[in-house]
Parts: structure tokens; sequence; C-alpha cells
């Protein structure tokens, strides 16, 4: 179900009312952090070293054309994603298309380190490859190794899901690939390293973008279903034990609540008091109600700047697991609640895919394009005049709102309490814990 918040009157994008401004979302602090850097020498370095290669690989195909070969029985294919654990999640279709449609061949996911563990719990490639950010040494000392395997594996093709990244491209060339399965962009040094662009269209879901990737190497979607993580019964043990050292009882609800959005777009964060003023009604309407505040070690911070301005009777009930439980035990938290409240983030697609029933926040990013499509998921998505600004190749996020959030601060609590209160009415959605059949880790 979508929540459409009428926008404000006027010519263009407003800021709101000063009585209404809860404050800036606080992106300024990211604004010269590591993903900063990371996207300055994408551009500036990649640029021209894009525009230069590309120039001689147009050459070179003049000069020295290469055969065309089918993709072997037996051979190498690689699926690039380097930003958000959403993204990746997304495309699990598609990778579980590719496996269908060739059960032989080896399939190999390049990205960040970061994404490594989500990956290997999800099962569906024969080979993780990663880059790890940490220190420009490891970041080149792993490129180089990266491009080295896939020059011994010979690739078949690599299909590269980055919407507009130079490093990515550069990637698919030097590695050698036989076909190079990337998004078309009207700029030389995206045109001219590709064998095979696909058009970039914005108004299509995601997993329909990358499906149309896909069918360049023959590979057609059938089941669009999200791939779910495996959860083993001592990840389960885990958390029961850490809700019941809280206090937790079985004929409790829990709700979680996922306040943080990831670095590459805080302005995707609803406001800290909204937080609070959702939270605060919630649990004052239903007694059998506890909230589970979720996310990483990193952003245990940020969170504790909403459960300080919590009443002491509320903070009672409210438990803060970031930091506290690891990727499987987070996975396996979403078989004891009974809805998740999330910004547009990728604990947001981790949810749909293990069927916890979704309450998601939108703003700079437009759910058409990127909500997932699972049943009980209630949208509430404050289309401002300059939404959306994320994911487009025009714009970046926050250009237009000086990065102050004005379309997620416009969200008021009462459309997403009674979305919450309308989930929670229609019961749990998936079998009860005692009977939830346990999965096995991948091989």
């Amino acid at each position: 179900m979508l929540v459409q918040i009428d926008p404000p009157r006027g010519p263009g994008p407003q800021p709101l009312p000063p009585q209404q401004r809860p404050g800036r979302i606080g992106t300024a602090s990211i604004r010269r952090g590591p993903l900063w850097w990371m996207r300055s020498v994408d551009h500036w370095v990649g640029l021209p070293l894009c525009f230069g290669l590309g120039a001689l690989v147009g050459l070179k195909h003049r000069l020295w054309p290469r055969p065309e070969r089918p993709i072997r029985e037996r051979g190498t294919l690689v699926v690039v994603k380097f930003f958000g654990l959403g993204s990746i999640i997304e495309a699990t279709p598609l990778l579980a298309g590719i496996r269908r449609r060739y059960p032989n061949a080896r399939l190999a996911f390049l990205t960040f380190a970061t994404n490594e563990p989500l990956l290997r719990r999800l099962g569906l490639c024969t080979d993780i490859r990663v880059i790890r950010t940490r220190s420009p040494l490891n970041f080149v000392t792993d490129t180089l190794g990266t491009l080295l395997w896939m020059r011994r594996q010979d690739v078949d093709a690599i299909v590269d899901l980055e919407f507009f990244s130079k490093f990515s491209s550069l990637i698919t060339v030097l590695g050698g690939a036989r076909r190079r399965i990337g998004y078309h962009l009207n700029a030389f040094w995206r045109r001219s390293l590709l064998t095979d662009p696909v058009y970039f269209n914005y108004f299509h879901h995601i997993t329909d973008v990358f499906a149309q990737a896909g069918r360049h190497i023959d590979v057609t979607i059938d089941d669009p279903t999200l791939t779910a993580g495996p959860v083993d019964d001592a990840a389960r043990r885990r958390v029961d034990e850490t809700l019941r050292e809280r206090g937790w009882s079985d004929g409790e609800r829990l709700v979680g609540v996922n306040v943080n959005a990831g670095d590459m777009s805080l302005e995707r964060r609803w406001p800290p008091e909204r937080f609070v003023d959702l939270i605060e009604a919630l649990l004052a309407r239903h007694p059998d109600v506890r909230i589970l505040l979720t996310g990483s070690p990193s952003e245990r911070a940020y969170i504790g700047t909403i459960t300080e301005r919590l009443k002491e009777s509320t903070r009672a009930r409210v438990l803060v697991t970031a930091g506290l439980w690891s990727l499987d035990e987070f996975i396996a938290s979403f078989e004891r609640m009974a809805v998740f409240v999330t910004n547009d983030s990728g604990p947001m697609h981790i949810a749909a895919a293990q069927g916890a029933p979704l309450v998601s926040l939108w703003g700079p990013g437009r759910p058409e394009f990127y909500a997932p499509r699972v049943p009980r998921h209630e949208i509430i998505y404050e289309s401002y005049p300059c939404s959306p600004c994320l994911y487009m190749f025009t714009t970046f996020e926050g250009m237009w709102c000086r990065h102050e959030g004005w379309c997620m601060q416009a969200i008021a609590h009462a459309p997403v309490l009674a979305a919450v209160e309308r989930l929670l009415a229609r019961g749990p959605a998936t079998p009860e814990p005692s009977t939830a059949q346990a999965a096995t880790d991948p091989a």
C-alpha cells in the first residue's frame, strides 16, 4: 500500500515553515568522509581514464576485431555491484536466473568487502571477489589481484550493475571480459567501453532494470522473489536469549525500527524527533508492544539521539540491538518482528526478503523505482517537488534542499503510526518461531 502525502504548493521546492522544521538531517559530517573521497576519485580520476581507455578500445576493435564467442557451458560470468546492500538483495532474482540458465558455469560476484558477509549468506554465487577500501594500499592490491584473476579466468561476460560508476566500467574492460554488459549513458566514456549497452530507465522498477541486463546473456527472470538469507537454530537461540534477558515475554509483540540510512544518502533518514513521536505514541496505545532499535555498531551513537529523548518509562520497553547482534542474528530477528519500520536503506530490503511486514519511509528516493515489491508493505512517500533527487544522473541527493531533507521532515508521525497499526491488526506474517523450519547454512 502506498500512502502518498500531498506536496506543498508553489513554483518549486520550498523549505518547511520554521515551526515545522526539526533541523538539518546532518549530512555535512560525511561530505568529506570516505564515501565522499571515493566518489570524488571516481569522477575526477575515473573520467579521464575512461575517456582515454574508450578511445583505445574503439581503435583496437577497428584494427584487431575480436571474434564473438558464445558463453561456455563451464565458463565464467562476473556480476559487479559495489554500492548498496539493498541493490544486492534486489539483484538476487537476476543471480538466481543466471544460476538456472548456466548451472555449470562459475558465477562470481565482485563487490566491496563490507558486502561480503551478506553475499556469502545468500549462497547464490560460486565465488565472491572483494575489494577492501580500508586503505589505498588495500584498494590497489585487491583491484590488481581481481584483474589478474579475471584475465586468468578468460571471463565470458561481465554484468556491471552500477549505474554511474567509472571504476566499475574500468574493471569490465581491464579484466578482459569478452562481453561487457552495462547501463548506457549519453556519454562517450560509457558507450565506448560496453559491448552490450542496456538502457537505464528509472521509471521501471530496479528488479526490472537488472532483468534487462540479464537478457543480454539469455537470462530470463521467471521468478522475481527476493532470496532470503538462511536462518539457523543457533542464531534463533541467541536472539531469544537476548530478548528474555531484557524481559521480553512470549505474549508481547516486537516492532523493529531502523532509524538509520547508509552513508550514500543520509538525507533518507526520518528526523529523530519523528521517531521519538512514533515510538511514544505506539507504546502508549499498545501495552503489549516492545521496540527493537536496530543498526550496526557504528550507528549506535546516532540511535542514542533517539533513546535519550524518550521518556524513562518508554525507554524501559526499548532494546537497542546495534552492535549487539551479528548479521545472522539480525536476519533471525525478523522472524520475531510483527512489523519493521525503516527508512529507505539496506535493512529494508533484507527485511523484505525475510518476509517481515514493512513500513518504509520515502522522500529523496522514488518507491516506484526502488521499494521492494512484497506483500504486507506500507509505503509512506512525501512527493516533494524536488523528489526524487537520488539515483538520478542529472541530480544528486540533497541538491535542492542543501541536504536538509525537507521531504523527510515533512512526514508526520500520524500516517506512519496508522500504517504500523494496520499491519499489527493483520497478525503475524510468518509461522510461530516454535514451528518455523530451520534453514541450513550454504555450503
